[in-house]
């Protein structure tokens, strides 16, 4: 097991002489990084293995469904008669935490759980009473001739426990606390120990641990023994969090590798790291090595924390706290391995290239397009009479609502039968106390669960509420991405458990929180929702992009297989190809049907501008409006082709026509509609504000005073247009203001403008 070098015994009486003059060096503190520094040849690469400490119903020790800190101890090289060759030491650390053991004859596995856990727990007679206990870190004290545990108990205080055989504890007492490291200290815990890496050090062990201090900034800090019971803080840090790191770190340990010793941890940025350290323990590089991160494949996800790595029979492993804090696992990694993919939770599809399910959302979806909820999705509203939610401009708008559950109107559809998974993404700038916005899981007014984005006491927080009639089960976290006010939320049921995950980027899913079980829960309806409270925080919008339901594998296999084109004229070598075929899949353009049942885009044609408006509304969700009775055209007919969808263009004042000496206007339904008219007809639909139209214009044949100049620089800005190149190649680009738009072009400046919007 490679983690330090090991040091033959010091004289007690020579420590004693020289304490004296090492109390009053101060170490070097280590600078913040803004970056990471590439790793050395050779550097391990590992890949993630599994779980090893599940939560199924035969797990002996889960009071809180979260376990932390794994240490691995060599106990057949070191104890007689072990369980197995290898232990686990792990721990839950929400009250009342209680260190657990599992053991195997393999670093690999299977690992079998002690059947007697929790070997410590928080109460130890006449010793302490504390909340809770966790962080255990063992290592071998060859002068003592016994197995050392270090674990905190509670985060002021790190204590130690020796054994011969690794189950049945003596209490050792107290090694480090928060007076011991200065007068700022909050928290003294996530402590590892290790032999002392300097043959010319007094001290025999050294200890990492996390010192958290009135700033709220937890750094790694160092201890020194000369005999693992007695201890001497050093007075300044070994890693203090660099820009890359996040806010803190912690969980500190000392690796050897390729004869270079490394000081590894984790931080805020759900990243572990390593930085280079000298023997003496007080030389640290400053810039950070990342050490491992999720690899965001399968249940690969969230963060890292707490490595350790072992190495033994020429294969390297890496043990760690897997997934968010409040719902952690165990898990382990391999050295050179590749990523092991287990079957999605509840069997649902997960495709990288379509995470959300973009394109083949299951019945129950809604995509809040137009201005209305999707016809025959939603079941009901609760206290429908006070709701005020809206559908318009692509999202689905839901006020916080004063109050909470009980109170606030929730709109609602029945959950199926079996598995299912529901996604969202949301959106909620909360500023004040109890503002917030999410899912919501119902079976009366006083049970439900709720995940959501929002505002707490201690500030913003991601949090996933379970509450059963006055029983309230909480796990919430501030956001992993700091500042951030949209999350993608997604619940998943494989018909016996309920599971949460997060998104910060709507492509990678984090589990959250504990599980919840199905048959006890009893939910029989789901929706979004948004409240404040009653602690007078103002109203605020919350706003919902989109409500999905998964679709099963069987029905994704379907619908993601590749389709033959909708087009005979239009292949995967045309330019516009994707854009062509998302105008189909919409329903925006049919294109000319022949007489064989095949249907022509004709993608080189110019666009009418009839087809425009036709386009546009169609884009829109052809949305409900009174059509006029009278055209507000002279040359469009009240029972043309288009009359509806010109006359939306007229009112929405997409477009205003022609207009002649006597008022009166014409469309010219038929004529090409030009790029200079095409760039005001989309800056008028997207209803822009705030564009600064530049005083230097963007094409070389499009001059300031153009009568849709300020349109089309707002084109250009957004990239929905970008022109040609000038003539001769001399570095200009040009428009073509008054060139018509060909049908391929429309698809693709439509196809920019509609992702733009989202």
């Amino acid at each position: 097991m490679t983690i330090a070098r090991r040091r033959p015994a010091r004289v007690l009486a020579a420590l004693a002489a020289t304490a004296l003059g090492l109390a009053g060096v101060a170490a070097v503190a280590t600078p913040a990084a803004a970056e990471t520094a590439p790793p050395p040849a050779g550097w391990p690469e590992f890949g993630y293995q599994g779980v090893i400490t599940t939560k199924d119903a035969d797990t002996i020790w889960n009071p809180t469904d979260e376990f932390i800190f794994p240490s691995v101890f060599h106990a057949g090289a070191h104890l007689e008669d072990p369980l197995a060759e290898w232990y686990l030491y792990y721990a839950p650390h929400d009250d009342p935490g209680g260190i657990s053991l599992r053991y195997s004859d393999s670093l690999e596995g299977p690992w079998t759980e002690y059947a007697a856990n929790p070997v410590v727990e928080n109460v130890w007679d006449p010793y302490y009473s504390v909340p809770h206990v966790s962080s255990a870190d063992a290592i071998w004290n060859e002068q003592a001739g016994r197995m050392f545990l270090y674990f905190h108990g509670s985060n002021s205080q790190t204590r130690w426990a020796e054994t011969d055989d690794g189950v049945t504890f003596d209490y050792g007492g107290l090694a480090v606390d928060n007076a011991m490291g200065g007068p700022n200290v909050t928290e003294t815990s996530y402590a590892r120990v290790f032999e002392h890496p300097d043959p010319d050090s007094p001290y025999a062990f050294g200890m990492f641990y996390m010192g958290n201090e009135r700033d709220d900034i937890r750094r790694i800090r160092l201890a020194e023994s000369v005999d693992g019971r007695t201890w001497t803080v050093d007075p300044d840090y070994v890693v203090a969090p660099g820009v890359e790191e996040g806010r803190n770190v912690s969980s500190g340990d000392l690796w050897e590798w390729n004869d270079q010793l490394y000081v590894i941890y984790h931080a805020s940025s759900g990243k572990s790291y390593a930085r280079t350290i000298d023997p003496t323990l007080r030389e640290v590089g400053e810039t950070p090595i990342v050490l491992h991160e999720a690899s965001g494949i399968g249940d690969d996800v969230g963060r890292v924390a707490a490595p350790q790595v072992v190495t033994d029979g020429g294969e390297t492993y890496l043990f760690y706290e897997s997934g968010d804090r409040l719902g952690a696992t165990i898990a382990w990694a391999k050295d050179g391995a590749d990523v092991v993919v287990p079957p999605p939770f509840g069997g649902f599809p997960e495709d990288p290239a379509d995470p959300v399910f973009d394109r083949c959302a299951a019945p129950g979806s809604d995509e809040f397009e137009g201005d209305a909820l999707a016809d025959g999705t939603w079941d009901r509203v609760l206290r429908e009479s006070d709701a005020r939610h809206q559908v318009g401009d692509g999202v689905l708008t839901v006020p916080t609502y004063v109050g909470g559950v009980a109170a606030a109107p929730l709109l609602q559809q029945e959950l199926p039968a079996g598995a299912w998974q529901v996604t969202t993404k949301v959106t909620v700038d909360a500023t004040q106390r109890f503002q917030q916005a999410g899912l919501l899981l119902w079976a009366a007014d006083d049970h439900y669960a709720k995940l959501d984005l929002g505002r707490a006491t201690p500030g913003p927080t991601v949090e996933l509420v379970y509450h059963d009639r006055g029983s309230n089960r909480l796990d919430s976290a501030a956001p992993r991405i700091a500042g951030t006010s949209t999350l993608w939320l997604r619940l998943t049921s494989d018909g016996d458990t309920i599971r949460a995950h997060v998104s910060y980027d709507g492509s990678t899913f984090e589990r959250y929180g504990r599980d919840i079980d199905v048959a006890t829960a009893g939910f029989t309806h789901i929706g979004p929702y948004a409240f404040r409270g009653t602690s007078g925080a103002p109203e605020i919008p919350a706003t919902f992009e989109w409500f999905r339901f998964s679709p099963d594998a069987a029905s994704y296999a379907e619908c993601a297989a590749p389709a033959a084109p909708s087009f005979s004229d239009v292949d995967d070598t045309n330019r516009f190809a994707t854009e062509i075929e998302w105008l189909a899949e919409r329903g925006i353009s049919t294109g000319w049907v022949l007489s064989d049942g095949s249907a022509e885009f004709r993608p080189v044609t110019p666009v009418a501008r009839d087809a425009m408006a036709a386009f546009l509304y169609r884009l829109a969700g052809e949305p409900d409006y009174v059509v006029p009775t009278v055209s507000p055209f002279t040359d469009v007919s009240t029972d043309d082709l288009f009359y509806e969808e010109i006359a939306w263009l007229a009112e929405r004042g997409i477009s205003t026509g022609w207009v002649a000496a006597d008022g009166t206007a014409q469309f010219r339904p038929l004529e090409p509609i030009a790029r200079d008219a095409m760039a005001a007809f989309l800056y008028r639909y997207a209803d822009v504000e705030g564009h600064e139209t530049p005083t230097i214009s963007p094409f070389d044949d499009v001059v300031t005073s153009n009568q849709f100049f300020t349109e089309i620089t707002w084109l250009a800005e957004r990239g929905i247009a970008t022109g040609w190149v000038g003539e001769g190649n001399d570095g200009t680009t040009i428009f073509r203001p008054l060139n018509p738009v060909n049908r391929d072009a429309m698809a693709a400046f439509m196809y920019r403008l509609h992702h733009l919007e989202s």
